[in-house]
């Protein structure tokens, strides 16, 4: 018992004192994962195990007294065995002295890894999962084996929702922290699978300049945190926050979660790593299954473009007229898109075996290699505009002048510059409108956006994308009989079809369905529905967009037809001009508006 006691006195005289700086220092708030302010601190950590104190989630000094604690006083290899970098960290600050314990299931997590570097990555937006609307990222263990990367793990930070990915309720738990996040680590070429074939994403990969020491702890506090879960929301704490957070907790000087306290956007997270001077040794391209077709297809002349695309649709394999080398490139493209036609799910398993056994026996008989480079190079998405937009601009409704300006915390329109994004993507979120009429004297909220997507996909002779769009806003709308102003709840849903008339124009048609509710309305609500045609043109600087509808309701407020022709020019990367003409033919009084705007991006 006085052993004991006379231990106890020398712990809180000698320990005492070393530590009591080092409970609020950037290593160790990092790796605990507080934020916030001295005396205000609370981890992003949700999972009680985390925690060695009852209080540990709001309590680095507790935490910190509670961690000292198991590693010098008790015998428990167990817990020992979930923190293996608070051990590190607290081994190199001398705050503890006795070893670490042997730990099977995380020597055999190392020997999984065999780590040898780490990788974030970068993929490209995917418009058929609103979780990869602003695209996604992750890390990559690069593996000391011999040969590819593809034999590397991935870890990815998500949120567990149980299947309901498309679902209302994804959309409503994933704003509110419905759902708890975590850490999986799987296969890269698992990742690769995924990403780059089955979504036909394109993936950016940052090699990242850990030393060795850095990779080491990383790996260990990837063990930590893969045994924990967080809250997950869509906009704040998301995949890509999470990964700043490990990131910051390797090298606390970065403080890179730090850099967003109000939103997360994955591709703004690749800025702000590759702003941290030292960070990104180098950069690689892997482009989609889908892209490596397209650009293949793009670079056949007129012969081979016809005789590839009888091959896949016809199983014809004359191939007339062509050069041995011209020949391989229409047969190895071939070859692709079947691949890629499989792992779609387009093409049942025994088509797949005969159509691919068909065309390698087709190339072994060409005795000369093909002479298309392989895609290689990418429009890089960490050099596109900034993802917040303010908009100020002037203009006439009704021949009454206006100013109005907007703000748009995410993410991108169709007519911002298309540089880096996935082209024809339009998603808006939370865009707000405020309007100061001249005549009237009056400023008012004009338009809430509460979410706007859309996607034109041009189809074509290999691949048949449908478009579609949905809209969800509160306007003020304009009453042509009695031209009294009201708000207005609106939802939009849309789906159609688009082509390409050359690689700058496109145009599609659209069915549209339309739901409002409002007091301002004659009968409180009505249902509608609209057939639209538009126009989508991108010359690099110059974005036109233009659409016309008919809409059909149930009440005779909601029938109209419509125009809008809206184009930008860009003035360097976060700076353009703008240009809006809209009118509306109503039963009574037509509405008339056009607005000229500076957009900047922030």
């Amino acid at each position: 018992m006085l052993k004991n006691f006379i231990y106890s006195l020398f712990f809180l005289c000698i320990v005492t004192p070393s530590y009591a700086a080092f409970e609020n220092s950037p290593e160790w708030l990092a790796l605990v994962h507080y934020q916030g302010e001295k005396g205000k601190y609370v981890s992003t950590i949700d999972s009680d195990p985390f925690f060695l104190s009852p209080d540990g989630k709001t309590n680095p000094q507790a935490e910190l007294q509670a961690t000292i604690n198991l590693f010098e006083n008790t015998q428990d290899t167990e817990k020992k065995c979930l923190f293996p970098a608070r051990y590190k960290l607290l081994q190199k600050n001398s705050l503890v002295s006795k070893p670490f314990p042997k730990c099977k299931d995380l020597e055999q997590f190392y020997d999984d890894l065999r780590p040898s570097g780490v990788t974030l990555l970068f993929t490209d937006a995917y418009m058929n999962n609103p979780s990869s609307l602003f695209g996604h990222t992750l890390l990559r263990i690069d593996t000391a084996r011999k040969g590819t990367q593809l034999l590397a793990h991935g870890a990815n930070y998500g949120a567990f929702t149980a299947g309901q990915e498309n679902s209302v309720l994804f959309a409503i738990w994933g704003l509110t922290g419905g759902y708890y996040g975590g850490f999986t680590v799987k296969p890269y070429y698992d990742i690769i699978n995924t990403y780059n074939n089955i979504e036909n994403r394109d993936i950016w990969e940052l090699n990242l300049d850990f030393t060795p020491q850095e990779l080491d702890f990383f790996v260990a506090h990837l063990w930590e945190v893969g045994h924990s879960q967080t809250r997950y929301y869509f906009f704040t704490q998301n995949c890509s926050y999470m990964l700043m957070e490990v990131l910051d907790a390797v090298r606390p000087s970065m403080q890179l979660s730090e850099q967003f306290p109000v939103q997360t956007i994955p591709l703004d997270t690749i800025k702000a790593v590759l702003q941290r001077q030292g960070l990104v040794k180098d950069i690689n391209y892997r482009p989609s299954r889908q892209a490596k077709i397209r650009h293949r297809y793009r670079m056949m002349n007129d012969k081979q473009k016809k005789q590839y695309l009888e091959i896949i649709h016809e199983q014809e394999y004359e191939l007339a007229g062509l050069s041995e080398s011209e020949k391989a490139d229409v047969l190895e493209t071939a070859y692709q898109f079947v691949q890629y036609q499989y792992v779609a799910k387009n093409l049942e398993l025994a088509d797949y075996r005969k159509q691919s056994f068909k065309l390698l026996m087709e190339r072994n008989k060409v005795t000369e290699q093909g002479s298309i480079a392989e895609l290689d190079k990418g429009k890089e998405p960490y050099l596109t505009h900034d993802s917040m937009r303010a908009e100020i601009g002037t203009g006439f409704r009704n021949g009454e002048a206006f100013q109005e300006i907007s703000y748009r915390p995410a993410y991108h329109s169709l007519t911002d510059d298309n540089y880096g994004f996935l082209r024809g993507a339009e998603i808006n979120f939370l865009n707000t409108t405020l309007r100061h009429y001249d005549e009237q004297n009056k400023t008012v909220l004009q338009k809430f956006d509460i979410v706007g997507i859309k996607s034109i996909s041009p189809m074509d002779a290999m691949f048949r994308p449908f478009s579609y769009e949905i809209r969800w806003d509160v306007a003020r709308e304009y009453n042509p009989e009695t031209q009294d102003e009201g708000y207005v709840t609106n939802l939009k849903v849309g789906t159609g079809v688009s082509y390409a008339i050359t690689d700058e124009v496109w145009t599609y048609a659209q069915l549209n369905s339309y739901a409002a509710y409002g007091g301002f309305l004659p009968d409180n609500a009505y249902l509608g529905l609209g057939g639209a045609i538009g126009v989508f043109a991108d010359f690099d600087k110059w974005r036109l967009f233009g659409e016309a509808e008919q809409v059909y309701a149930t009440d005779k407020f909601g029938e109209k037809t419509k125009i809008n022709v809206e184009g930008a020019y860009t003035l360097n990367r976060n700076n353009a001009l703008a240009i809006r003409y809209s009118k509306e033919w109503r039963s009574g009084k037509d509405l008339e508006e056009s607005l000229l705007s500076w957009r900047h991006y922030f």
